[in-house]
């Protein structure tokens, strides 16, 4: 990423990063308590936000400053992760039981929400851990006392200014030729790790176009909606691909335990039925995605979706744009607000 750094970026990267320091913020309590899976969710989404935003507004702060915040949020970032990915199998679980109720299937199901619901209690420790550590090392505090005087300078700053500009068609160019480079892997399923790097290359994509979304008049809206999509899809592809590749895993450990409690693995007959027709149904779920990305694909290429978006951020200097920034200069609580392209509250 670029490192632009001048007092109309700094400003601009302030408030993005304020917004997301908020949303962590305001999840802390809930994440700790874990009485509801909205707050991990929504707290993880703010941390990969704002992780996002270090990254884009990196020339603002020391290098010792950047490693330190980074360092933290990603470690918040990963345990929050980690709680989530069986957040989402288990609701997943909870969904599919009823389809399974057969007593000949229903026993494999029963027995891996078991097991799941072992390893989310086991990772809430790491989440407490983590989030522990964020508030000890005061990294959302300090980041709040690097936004408030940045915060106070903005009244009079023309922020629409070239370099930030620079900085957006830097930042949004790099990620989409991210995400082009694994285009030529996707028309073969059997390229797991390629879609799924995918995947994220489109998460963090959006991410960039959504912190310069106020530069633009609302033109990338459009963008943003059509990349998380496709990040959407791809990640319906991979979680199908994480059961595929878990299930078989899990029935060997479970072998494993079974034969060390009862002396043979006899017991694990009765858990295959539910097992094997779980994993069956979630590779058949693949397959109809994955026919569902590349449709979504061939028919974005062909609209010459991405070289519109390039044309966009080159000539970002339009009326529009001019208009919005005078309004902001005669009413600068404008740059106190939050971005003005809708952010939605999930990956």
């Amino acid at each position: 990423m670029s490192k632009i750094r001048s007092e109309a970026v700094c400003i601009y990267g302030a408030r993005i990063i304020n917004t997301h320091v908020l949303a962590m913020y305001a999840e802390i309590e809930g994440v700790l308590e874990a009485k509801d899976i909205e707050f991990i969710h929504r707290m993880r989404v703010a941390s990969r936000r704002l992780r996002s935003a270090l990254t884009i507004f990196e020339g603002c702060f020391s290098r010792k400053e950047y490693k330190g915040y980074s360092r933290d949020v990603r470690e918040v970032t990963r345990s929050l992760g980690a709680a989530r990915d069986l957040d989402v199998q288990l609701a997943v679980l909870a969904e599919i039981m009823p389809e399974y109720a057969d007593p000949r299937l229903a026993p494999g199901l029963n027995r891996l929400q078991l097991r799941l619901r072992q390893q989310r209690a086991e990772a809430q420790k790491g989440v407490a851990a983590a989030v522990q550590r964020l508030q000890a090392d005061d990294t959302l505090v300090s980041l709040a006392k690097w936004v408030a005087p940045l915060r106070e300078m903005s009244e009079g700053v023309y922020l629409f200014s070239p370099a930030l500009y620079e900085l957006a068609f830097s930042g949004i160019s790099a990620r989409q030729n991210e995400l082009m480079a694994h285009a030529a892997f996707i028309r073969d399923e059997r390229n797991v790790t390629e879609l799924h790097n995918m995947r994220i290359s489109a998460k963090r994509l959006r991410y960039t176009m959504e912190a310069f979304a106020d530069l633009y008049g609302g033109n990338l809206k459009p963008f943003i909606s059509q990349t998380r999509n496709f990040q959407d899809v791809l990640g319906e592809i991979h979680d199908a691909d994480v059961w595929v590749e878990m299930i078989p895993r899990f029935i060997q450990e479970e072998e494993e335990r079974i034969r060390t409690y009862f002396g043979n693995n006899r017991p694990l007959r009765r858990l295959l039925p539910g097992l094997e027709a779980f994993q069956a149904n979630r590779a058949e779920k693949r397959k109809a995605d994955y026919q569902n990305f590349l449709g979504m694909w061939e028919k974005v290429d062909g609209e010459r979706f991405w070289e519109e978006l390039l044309k966009l951020i080159n000539a970002p200097l339009n009326l529009e744009a001019a208009l919005r920034s005078l309004q902001q200069l005669e009413n600068p609580q404008l740059l106190q607000e939050a971005p003005s392209e809708d952010i939605s509250p999930e990956d």
